[in-house]
């Protein structure tokens, strides 16, 4: 009897722990998708365990896994990286097949959740990210508008505004409040963004039409890799005492997969270096994520996705006023088709629908002092409701790839003010900003890879928009047209854009790029139809111009890459001539004389900017290496024959990391040069201080699941602020955190 309880007590032993041992073998070839060649050294990796292998001199590789599905990232310099779904067990899927485009223009992306650092990857995140500006602030060449310690404006290579493309999943979210103080960046956290694409320039044009570049937030969705999986995470940082949390997980069952998150941030008052906390400067926000996907055969897998975001009781010290509340909720539906034809590889169709909402006050303000509307109480209110479509094609045919891609989309925008003077005996008043503007936007974009021979790949875009807008509300209508004398407001763009890159490998180690484009941006709403609008850059009104002519941009870029096992250089040096450049021109008519403090958009002649960027890591063995990047821009204004405003200085930063399998440490070093190229007649805009920085960071996990990061930015307390910082808004001083981080 003792023997049969033995022998059941082994088989129940066998049974649990056979299929959590039982092993696959995952063969795979990867190929250049446009010769068939094999390519060496690509990088294969396990994005939900950080498992990961290199490719032969044959292009092969193995993975052992255990029984299930799995998201494998394939990546190589100089090629898009691929991310597919594997099943280790199925008969089917042991033996892949993965093919790699060339990257012919220039593409900085970063990947949130990966394996460790990779060689050829100087942003690679080692540290706690507070906000998606954080990812942002590494690559070079981006920096950002700041008006308070929230939601920062985007500037790549000193565009920024209308001059940049912001997508979340490739989707178009339109700010609500006029002075700019939401960008979309501001709506995805860390924990729900997958990677960042950012193109420079106006290379790419398949998401948008921009002359500055465009911003990807690629977000993060079900995955069927695991049945059960969650994320926490808490953190504490002592400049703004900020106390945010994070939570995220997700089931999937068979070609079903959930995933859903919530985090809450609040902080107070911060303190810039050596000083007192600076009042008014707090925030509180939450934010919460659902996706659901289902997959159909192995070819069709449908997402539907929701992303709120909700900021309340957000300070900005050195402006009017403060957000007493801003909600963006954002609803897409996503179709992936993956046939196994010759023909067609690929096609996503998307739709979506958002709205988002932004009320300003200034009731907690003391209203009597400030010199801008003295006495006056002015709260703000706006709104948008987007709603679009976006379809891309990808073809293939022999050495040759095509992206067709269809982009459609309607806004409707509509912006208040009302004026309530602290004095009795002064009546109310009221102020549209935007009576009611429909904006309609359609456009078709080709994108053509082609091998012209071995190691020259050439890829060439080309891209028409069109785009009728109106103003709706009779009061508007009537203030703008009695503006500017005309009989209709009604307006219709089409715009043509194209671009052409040719790339050269030189050797296996070296990279040639030269870049070429002829492409354009529309006005965007409130430069056609605003009234009345205060922009905090300049301190003036402005009132839109419904005759304004699209920016046209003739650029030129030329890249450098090396890329060897213990070196990554990345460099480009690029110009941009603008024609038609916006700018606000004083306006003397609203008043019925000359005033300095109102102005409309208007096109000036031209504008011209040039610059750079470099990166590096050096890989000094097993534990170190070393990662720097600097990036500068030269605005001119030819019309004022001045420097452009807005154009940050020579910037730069360098880390040494100590990387091991349980812990890493990063010192890093940041810094700007003094800024003095500043644009007098047309903002007043004053000049800036360099700033040198440094920065201590390290992590040790603790458990297999749990990690603990702690670390000191600005270790010695330097009080500066950045150039493009409105109203000098001094950055956070001596700031220790502690995060605690939890995965299932």
């Amino acid at each position: 009897m003792r023997r049969v309880k033995n022998l059941w007590t082994w088989l129940l032993l066998f049974a649990c722990i056979g299929p959590v041992h039982a092993q696959h073998v995952v063969h795979g070839y990867v190929m250049d998708a446009l010769t068939g060649t094999a390519i060496e050294s690509a990088s294969v990796i396990v994005l939900s365990s950080g498992i990961g292998t290199t490719t032969d001199g044959g292009g092969h590789f193995e993975l052992t896994l255990p029984a299930g599905d799995y998201e494998l990232r394939v990546s190589f310099v100089g090629y898009t990286p691929a991310e597919i779904i594997v099943s280790a067990g199925s008969l089917s899927q042991d033996h892949l097949q993965i093919s790699l485009l060339p990257s012919v223009i220039a593409v900085d992306e970063i990947v949130v959740q990966s394996s460790a650092p990779r060689i050829n990857d100087p942003a690679t995140v080692s540290h706690h990210l507070k906000a998606t500006e954080d990812l942002l602030d590494r690559v070079p060449g981006t920096d950002f508008v700041q008006r308070a310690n929230f939601a920062w404006e985007p500037v790549i290579r000193g565009l920024s505004g209308g001059q940049v493309g912001l997508v979340i999943d490739g989707i178009k979210v339109v700010g609500a409040c006029v002075d700019k103080m939401d960008p979309s960046s501001s709506y995805v956290e860390v924990e729900n963004l997958k990677k960042l694409e950012l193109t420079k320039g106006g290379f790419d044009l398949t998401q948008s039409s921009q002359i500055g570049g465009t911003i990807n937030l690629i977000t993060q969705k079900p995955r069927f890799d695991q049945p059960l999986y969650a994320d926490a995470e808490m953190n504490y940082s002592s400049a703004a005492k900020l106390r945010q949390g994070r939570i995220s997980g997700g089931i999937s069952r068979k070609n079903t997969s959930v995933r859903g998150s919530f985090s809450y941030k609040e902080a107070g008052d911060f303190s810039p270096g050596g000083r007192g906390p600076i009042q008014s400067s707090g925030f509180k926000k939450n934010n919460y994520k659902l996706d659901l996907s289902q997959r159909i055969g192995q070819q069709n897998e449908f997402t539907a996705s929701f992303l709120g975001d909700n900021a309340w009781d957000v300070g900005y010290p050195v402006l009017l006023m403060d957000a007493a509340l801003a909600k963006a909720k954002i609803y897409s539906l996503t179709h992936t088709w993956n046939p196994r034809l010759d023909l067609i590889s690929g096609w996503e169709t998307k739709l979506y629908t958002n709205r988002v909402d932004h009320w300003m006050s200034d009731f907690d303000r003391n209203v009597r002092e400030r010199s801008v509307m003295r006495a006056m109480y002015m709260p703000m209110f706006g709104k948008t409701r987007t709603t679009g479509g976006l379809s891309t094609l990808k073809l293939a045919h022999g050495v040759h790839r095509l992206e067709v891609t269809l982009d459609a989309y309607q806004t409707k925008s509509f912006g208040d003010m009302w004026m309530f003077s602290v004095f009795e005996n002064i009546p109310d008043m009221y102020l549209l900003n935007l009576g009611d503007v429909r904006v309609r936007h359609g456009a078709i974009a080709l994108d053509l890879t082609s091998l012209l021979r071995p190691g020259l790949t050439a890829r060439v875009g080309v891209r028409l928009d069109h785009s009728p807008r109106e103003v709706l509300r009779e009061e508007a209508v009537a203030i703008l047209q009695g503006r500017w004398g005309v009989s209709t407001l009604t307006q219709s763009y089409t715009l043509m854009g194209a671009s052409f890159s040719l790339t050269k490998a030189i050797g296996s180690e070296n990279l040639l790029r030269l870049s070429l484009a002829n492409v354009g941006r529309l006005p965007t709403h409130v430069e056609n139809y605003g009234h009345y609008v205060y922009n905090y850059v300049d301190g003036y009104f402005y009132t839109g111009n419904p005759e304004l002519k699209p920016e046209r941009s003739m650029q030129a870029e030329l890249g450098f890459e090396r890329w060897t096992s213990s070196l990554a250089l990345r460099a480009s040096l690029f110009g941009n001539y603008i024609r038609h450049y916006i700018v606000g021109e004083n306006d003397g008519d609203l008043l019925g004389n000359t005033t300095l403090r109102f102005r409309t958009y208007q096109n000036a002649s031209a504008a011209f900017l040039l610059g750079g960027e470099v990166s590096a890591v050096v890989d000094f063995g097993e534990w170190f290496e070393w990662t720097a990047s600097a990036s500068y821009t030269r605005g001119q204004n030819l019309e004022l024959n001045e420097p452009m405003y807005l154009i940050p200085p020579l910037t730069g930063w360098s880390s040494l990391r100590a990387i091991r399998d349980r812990w890493s440490s990063e010192l890093e070093v940041r810094m700007a040069m003094p800024q003095n190229r500043v644009a007098r007649k047309l903002a007043d805009e004053d000049g800036t201080d360099g700033y040198f920085v440094i920065n201590i960071r390290g992590s040790v996990q603790l458990l297999s699941s749990t990690e603990l990061s702690v670390g000191v930015n600005n270790v010695f307390d330097v009080y500066y602020h950045k150039h493009l910082s409105y109203g000098n808004l001094p950055s956070l001083g001596r700031d220790i955190y502690l995060t605690l981080s939890y995965s299932l």
